[in-house]
């Protein structure tokens, strides 16, 4: 059932600084006593108890002086907001949710990547009596919080209450482990709010849970952590054909392919990284050295490099986007076919990817009865790997990007598991607040009620 929203606004009418006016309908739909003369408002952390004036009127409304406003933190504008009703005097007003990102201001007010995303939230906040604001580590104030509100289409910042839940958009693995994010979360945890997604999770870590899972085994590539110049050596000899992939790495960004020729020469591909680097070496000793300087800065695993099915020559693979509905089950929000830009071995939309719908261009290669099958088969392996991974990895997941591969025969891979997952490849249509927004926001509500 949908819940029935209440109109609050500034109450202008008045020289008295705290007082406010409830509407006759709001008292009775709240169930609040119908002697009522002070109302309890808690919202966020911050609570006011005031004077009653009672309407007689049947809409559902509740207008507050700016003393109020001030105390509970929130903005002088009218807002649609859900009312919970806590006893026969006192009231609980929210849900707030605070969305928190890295934000920049040198050439005019963007939230990165997620700029655009955070309309769509903002928009569907609007649409269900939520109060979402945009926030930085750099802003964060337990006592006198700021934020970042959607007004008339434009982000205002402002005083808002202490949130209720926060959606972690952190993109910056260094700022997630900087002694400022413990801290801002230390806080969240001592206050109860809950936080989503906990963390980033690295490719290894991912890896080591997966394959704790029997049945998750058959769809991994066989995969090591590159500790030793010994290890390539052996996955190079068994596989012939391997990436290297940076632990902490996303969007593509900084693999290596290497495959080992008959000869025992070894051929070498790359994305971004710049310099001098060879397409070709002689020996493993040659490759090694050419690529040691690069290894050394950051983690990496091997992995063996799985024949895939490509599409007109390129590769192919498949980003689903799973959201939890509640305590235990997840769905599927959206899917796509991504397809690689020229000459490149992944297909990330930030290595020059495109985005296709997976139905059209499955039922292309395989003819609509099996490419049902295998959405199907690749949508429940997305599901399995989330649930494993919600109950090994700790900490509190709502959204995650699965990206998934099949090979000649039509068998399943598991290629990568994103804990925010990038949402230009999750493109919505024009006015449209797409889908993973909502199941944002739908299980914000989900921990709000909860909590």
């Amino acid at each position: 059932m949908k819940q029935e929203l209440i109109e609050l606004s500034p109450l202008l009418t008045t020289s008295r600084p705290y007082i406010c006016e409830i509407t006759e309908g709001l008292r009775k739909h709240l169930g609040l006593s119908k002697y009522l003369q002070s109302l309890k408002i808690n919202c966020g952390m911050h609570t006011v108890t005031c004077p009653v004036v009672l309407i007689n009127e049947d809409h559902l409304s509740l207008s507050l002086t700016d003393n109020i406003l001030d105390e509970l933190h929130l903005p002088k504008q009218s807002l649609k907001l859900q009312a919970k009703q806590i006893d026969s005097a006192q009231i609980r007003l929210g849900p707030i949710i605070g969305v928190l990102t890295e934000i920049s201001t040198k050439q005019g007010l963007n939230f990165g990547s997620i700029h655009d995303f955070c309309h769509e939230l903002a928009r569907y906040c609007h649409a269900n009596g939520c109060l979402l604001y945009i926030f930085s580590l750099k802003m964060y104030n337990k006592d006198h919080m700021a934020g970042y509100c959607l007004t008339d289409n434009k982000w205002v910042k402002t005083s808002v209450p202490y949130p209720d839940v926060v959606h972690n958009r952190i993109h910056s693995r260094k700022l997630e482990k900087s002694k400022t994010f413990l801290s801002v979360t230390s806080d969240f945890i001592e206050n109860k709010t809950p936080y989503f997604n906990d963390r980033f999770l690295n490719k290894w870590e991912v890896h080591q849970i997966l394959s704790a899972s029997e049945h998750l085994v058959p769809y991994l590539p066989d995969s090591k952590l590159l500790e030793s110049k010994a290890i390539l050596e052996q996955m190079l000899h068994d596989k012939k054909d391997v990436f290297i992939k940076p632990i902490n790495g996303s969007q593509g960004k900084r693999i290596f392919r290497v495959i080992e020729q008959e000869d025992t020469s070894y051929l070498l591909d790359f994305t971004t990284f710049s310099g001098e680097i060879n397409k070709k070496y002689d020996s493993f000793y040659q490759l090694f050295t050419s690529l040691y300087p690069r290894l050394k800065r950051e983690g990496f695993l091997v992995q063996e490099t799985i024949n895939l099915k490509k599409y007109n020559n390129h590769t192919l693979d498949f980003r689903f986007l799973c959201h939890k509905k509640d305590q235990q089950n997840w769905k599927v929000s959206s899917s796509v076919a991504r397809i690689s830009g020229d000459n490149q071995f992944v297909a990330n939309l930030a290595r020059g990817g495109s985005i296709h719908q997976i139905k059209s261009l499955l039922d292309e290669l395989y003819g609509e009865r099996e490419s049902l099958h295998l959405r199907k088969l690749l949508a429940e392996l997305s599901l399995e790997i989330v649930e494993v991974i919600c109950i090994q990895a700790g900490g509190e997941f709502g959204e995650f990007g699965i990206d998934l591969a099949l090979d000649e025969e039509g068998k399943p891979w598991i290629i990568e598991v994103n804990t925010k997952p990038s949402k230009s490849e999750d493109d919505p249509k024009k006015g449209k607040v797409r889908p993973s927004a909502r199941a944002i926001i739908n299980y914000c509500l989900f921990l709000y009620n909860k909590n």
